[in-house]
């Protein structure tokens, strides 16, 4: 196992630097200049020319890479053209926000997909089996921003502010400033609505996948040499099947992160979120050439972790599963 650790961890090094020339070259290809943004419309050629200067804006392409990749690897992230920021330090401080948002989104997919699985599994091609695999459909048609909107009229407007309709709060321990009030609950109530418009569209993927998977796995014969033991039928799936018809489903978790990550730049903005999202929206339209970078750079790498993770589970969910040389 430490082998195989190692040598994904020498692997993500070419991926990560891979993912950082693309996103510079995307940059470079966006159209619009930070530096007029910065300046205004009706600018001074000599100030635009200072400022290009000051950001290293006036050298060639592959020196201002050069340049922001060595900065990287010194942990420095640059400089927000526009707040004159450190962007790793607002980048870390918005980063909690989301992965709080994709934790509980995560969260109730799987309270909603792992049940809603194995019933339509059980009972295949029954009343429950339909009306499962019928939800799951509408799950997957309705865009995360969509259902988003229709909680905010439903649980904001329709019940009188029963739940928050835009802001944060900040759990205990967490808070960015001074001034802010962390709670529990204030943060469970705003967080409640974001995380069920991003988990739903989740569940629905996960309950497919593991109605399918199960309906594999048990008609396997060491399930069958299960029930024949006596076996209570429970046992047998929840300690016998799930446990083998959940790793294909956790490799779709690990690839709905990324997804996660992109539904958050919609949802956190309509909800006014202050997250990863709508930090790269706001980094986006002012054109913020380090912001977008830092921006993308930590999403790559979060997908890129996951993913690494998602490897790691597959021996804890099946012996039969052993990395090494």
């Amino acid at each position: 196992m430490r082998e195989y650790i190692l040598r994904r961890i020498a692997q993500m090094v070419p991926t990560v630097l891979m993912i950082t020339l693309v996103v510079f070259a995307m940059m470079q290809a966006i159209p619009g200049d930070p530096i007029i943004t910065l300046l205004g419309d009706a600018y001074d050629e000599d100030d635009a020319a200072r400022f290009r200067q000051q950001y290293g804006l006036d050298k060639p392409i592959y020196i201002q890479y050069a340049i922001w990749l060595g900065k990287l690897v010194r942990g420095d992230w640059g400089v927000s053209i526009l707040t004159g920021r450190p962007v790793l330090e607002d980048v870390l401080i918005r980063l909690p926000v989301t992965l709080e948002l994709i934790v509980l989104a995560m969260g109730i997919a799987l309270l909603i997909a792992i049940p809603a699985g194995i019933i339509a599994a059980v009972r295949q091609n029954t009343w429950a089996d339909y009306t499962a695999m019928s939800s799951a459909l509408v799950g997957i048609s309705i865009p995360d921003f969509f259902l988003g909107i229709l909680l905010l009229l439903l649980f904001s407007i329709g019940l009188k502010g029963f739940l928050p309709s835009s802001g944060w709060v900040y759990l205990p321990g967490t808070c960015p400033t001074v001034a802010c009030e962390p709670s529990l609950w204030g943060n469970l109530k705003h967080a409640l609505m974001p995380a069920i418009a991003l988990g739903v569209g989740r569940a629905a993927i996960l309950t497919r996948l593991l109605r399918a998977s199960l309906l594999e796995i048990i008609r396997m014969e060491y399930v069958t040499t299960a029930r024949a033991k006596g076996l209570a039928e429970k046992v047998v799936i929840l300690k016998h099947a799930l446990k083998n018809a959940l790793i294909p489903t956790v490799t779709i978790m690990g690839l709905q992160v990324g997804f996660l990550i992109g539904g958050a730049i919609v949802v956190e903005t309509v909800f006014a979120v202050p997250g990863l999202g709508t930090y790269g929206i706001n980094a986006i339209i002012a054109r913020d050439y380090q912001q977008v970078q830092g921006f993308i750079l930590l999403v790559a790498i979060c997908f890129v972790v996951i993913n690494f993770l998602v490897d790691l589970t597959y021996s804890f969910l099946d012996p039969r599963i052993r990395y090494g040389s």
